[in-house]
């Protein structure tokens, strides 16, 4: 079995970058011969791109130049690759590579192209709606869509796709290879440490992370007296974080929060005891199943897909969008009995060894092709 992945450049290693380069090495390890078509756009010049040097580590990797938008010659060479390596299936991932790779198939006739869906901003921002009605378009086209969680099944089943087009594949992870147990309980059994929530992400309008510091004002206010020690951690880089800082500084803040920028997420667990995932969309964030790995509970808001990882009251706990009354009281919750969130930080990694085993995503990724390759 021979599978060529297509993806855009995005010279970043966040969460769905991250999701592809384990699937891809999960492939490689089960026997399929998997290579890479990676999208580089030549407006963002030279530079280093650790998308394109995790994913050369796991797999042979090509780049295609793209100027604008979209390119002829992408989808030339994505024929001609396909054609001269005797490729059995092209998966795409992003509204770009899928909108190459059906037309490199001219719509399914060449080859099959089976795509998976990430997730979207859905921001009334007129452009970011028009680059999602070319993705909805393109998904049509492909021979079956991979979805990683029921919230972004039904999203899709009411722009068109049908049931048989969709397959339910959610991400899985090997918690033994994120971290070991006895490693993942160290943080909870050392004493002295302070009590500390983290978020890490980009720092983009969808995190939301302005939500997770008015809920820190709102606790700081309510535990003023308590000599309890805690503050935050916020990992990662983007746009907004500059205006982060400023906000930080603005609420009186800075003794409380620490704005890290990029941090390996293993470095980042060592030291937190609690995620906070207050998002206004997700699908299935790896952030907060590494957390699990990592016997962590997580703070999420009800969006997206976070409802169907985090099990309110058993794994961590679920508050309204948008809510910071809600989000700082279930902080508090964590803070007044860290036992447990101990507790729900177990049975957190306990469920993520339980139903998202890494090896039944790649072998349900396997048969998926293999039925596309025979139809």
């Amino acid at each position: 079995m021979k599978v060529a992945f297509l993806l855009q450049d995005t010279r970043t290693l966040y969460g769905a970058e991250q999701a592809t380069v384990r699937l891809v090495a999960g492939l490689v390890a089960a026997g399929v011969d998997a290579r890479v078509l990676l999208l580089r756009e030549t407006r963002l010049g030279p530079g280093a791109s650790p998308l394109a040097e995790a994913l050369g580590r796991v797999a042979p990797t090509t780049d295609l130049p793209v100027r604008g938008r979209f390119s002829r010659a992408a989808v030339a060479a994505i024929r001609e690759t396909m054609a001269r390596e005797r490729i059995d299936v092209l998966h795409s991932t992003g509204y770009k590579a899928d909108c190459h790779a059906v037309t490199a198939s001219r719509n399914g006739a060449l080859f099959p192209v089976v795509s998976t869906v990430h997730g979207w901003l859905f921001r009334w921002n007129l452009k970011e709606r028009l680059f999602q009605a070319l993705n909805v378009a393109a998904l049509r086209r492909c021979a079956r869509v991979v979805v990683l969680s029921d919230f972004y099944e039904r999203c899709l089943r009411r722009r068109g796709l049908g049931p048989l087009q969709l397959a339910r594949i959610p991400t899985g992870v090997v918690a033994d290879d994120v971290v070991p147990r006895a490693e993942a309980r160290r943080l909870w059994e050392t004493p002295g440490e302070p009590f500390t929530f983290g978020l890490l992400g980009r720092l983009s309008q969808e995190k939301n992370v302005a939500l997770l510091l008015a809920a820190t004002r709102r606790l700081a206010r309510d535990l003023e007296a308590s000599p309890r020690s805690w503050r935050i951690l916020i990992a990662g880089d983007g746009p907004l974080r500059e205006r982060l800082r400023r906000r930080i500084a603005r609420l009186g803040l800075a003794d409380r929060v620490e704005l890290a920028g990029w941090m390996d997420s293993a470095d980042f667990f060592r030291r937190v005891h609690v995620l906070v995932q207050c998002s206004r969309v997700e699908n299935q964030p790896l952030s907060v199943m590494e957390a699990m790995a990592w016997m962590r509970p997580a703070i999420a808001t009800r969006a997206g897909g976070l409802p169907e990882l985090v099990q309110d009251g058993e794994t961590g706990r679920l508050v309204p969008n948008g809510c910071a009354r809600a989000l700082a009281a279930a902080m508090k919750e964590c803070l007044v009995a860290p036992e447990k969130a101990h507790a729900a930080g177990l049975r957190a990694r306990e469920r993520l060894e339980r139903e998202y085993p890494f090896e039944r995503m790649v072998r349900d990724h396997i048969g998926l092709y293999e039925a596309e390759a025979k139809g």
